[in-house]
């Protein structure tokens, strides 16, 4: 299977946090899956370390260097534009400062047909609307 890794799990896993670790041990252990992160979930993982922890900033550059970084192309962001504006016309608000990188994140793992692994409970919110919103884009 391909996955798409958010930014929380990666920052917790990061962090050592025992759910994260377990999830990510758990797909790491089928050599068949593809783990995969774009460049937005990179550096706003990396950006979490402060500056002071220069070896564990190393060693987490090291460890998401290893990950297949997706391209966020214009397709993408037009797409989380739409799909962004169509969500909260059915009344979803995501919660949170990162509202629109969420939308780019669920979107860019969408485009590349990923199944994206979260603790954002967001996500699922999105996720129940998705195929409304491909069903109304097709209508236009």
């Amino acid at each position: 299977m391909k996955y798409f890794i958010d930014t929380n799990i990666i920052i917790d896993f990061l962090n050592k946090k025992y759910d994260a670790v377990e999830i990510l041990s758990n797909i790491a252990k089928n050599e068949e899956n593809e783990i995969y992160i774009n460049r937005l979930v990179y550096t706003e993982s990396l950006r979490t370390i402060e500056i002071q922890n220069s070896k564990i900033f190393r060693k987490a550059k090291e460890t998401l260097e290893v990950f297949e970084k997706l391209d966020i192309n214009q397709n993408i962001y037009d797409e989380a534009i739409n799909f962004s504006r169509f969500a909260k016309s059915k009344g979803i608000n995501l919660k949170g400062k990162c509202e629109a990188i969420d939308f780019i994140h669920f979107i860019c793992a969408k485009f590349y047909r990923l199944e994206i692994v979260s603790h954002d409970k967001d996500f699922e919110k999105l996720e129940n609307i998705y195929h409304e919103f491909k069903n109304f884009q097709n209508l236009k």
